[in-house]
């Protein structure tokens, strides 16, 4: 069955294709002769893209290219020793919660998985290779905002429109910016039904040799299997991240700014009831 993400997916492969080619930066008109699709669709999907960076708007006519969200999400999944290594601490942490995991980067004001592993109960959109997830209401994407401070965060998303996501989204900057604060102290991010509403993620910061968050590593948890437990997955996850920083990049990598990164020693992961 083709889905609407696999209609997005071949849109932007033509896309790219169209701009390499003699005729320029396609505009919508001629998208919708190259996909078939009609121009109701085609412009929904552009501006999910565009909204994404994963297009642009360029040339004289103003038609389409392939904007800079594209190219970090080629060079994250380009980055084959960060994904080799992920996999095997996704596959342990499958095994050990029997839950999805996946790894995240940031493209625009979107997370995008790069690698992920399944589990019984793997249609949790964000757990599928190519996914893309709001950057503000989902574990990955605020672990990948974790170091922004409210002014970077009121540039990046100073646009959005806070709809959408689950009974606990965040509803605007100051109010991401106050749960970040939280989240950075624990050294991991718990998404309390912040995109689904009976799922908690949990998710860490990557962070390359400099210190710097390149990627997030998350497990989706159903609610109701989280009565006992809460505390383990966070803390699994933050060691998970902590273990492919070290595997990626050197012995002793920076993990974090501060003591590393972590569940903070001083309180217990909260998930509210």
């Amino acid at each position: 069955m083709t889905t609407t993400f696999d209609r997005a997916l071949a849109l932007l492969d033509t896309i790219v294709t169209a701009e390499l080619g003699p005729g320029g930066y396609p505009g919508n008109v001629q998208l919708a002769e190259l996909t078939g699709l009609d121009q109701a669709q085609i412009s929904r999907m552009l501006k999910v893209l565009a909204s994404a960076g994963l297009i642009e708007r360029a040339g004289p006519a103003r038609g389409w290219r392939a904007g800079p969200g594209y190219f970090a999400l080629a060079a994250a999944s380009g980055d084959r020793q960060l994904l080799r290594e992920a996999r095997p601490l996704l596959r342990s942490l499958v095994a050990r919660w029997h839950e999805p995991a996946w790894l995240s980067v940031r493209a625009g004001a979107v997370a995008l998985t790069v690698a992920a592993e399944s589990s019984h109960w793997g249609a949790y959109v964000a757990a599928a290779p190519g996914a893309m997830t709001p950057i503000w209401c989902t574990g990955p994407g605020r672990a990948l905002l974790l170091d922004h401070s409210g002014q970077e965060l009121s540039e990046l998303l100073g646009e959005v429109e806070f709809v959408g996501g689950g009974p606990r989204a965040v509803r605007g900057v100051a109010m991401l910016a106050e749960r970040n604060a939280a989240a950075r102290d624990a050294g991991v991010v718990v998404a309390d039904r912040e995109f689904e509403h009976d799922v908690v993620d949990f998710s860490a910061p990557v962070r390359d040799a400099a210190g710097t968050i390149v990627a997030a590593l998350s497990v989706a948890v159903p609610k109701f299997r989280l009565a006992h437990g809460p505390d383990q997955v966070a803390a699994s996850v933050a060691e998970a991240a902590r273990a492919l920083e070290t595997r990626r990049w050197r012995p002793g990598a920076v993990t974090g700014r501060g003591d590393g990164g972590g569940v903070s020693s001083a309180g217990q992961v909260r998930v509210a009831p």
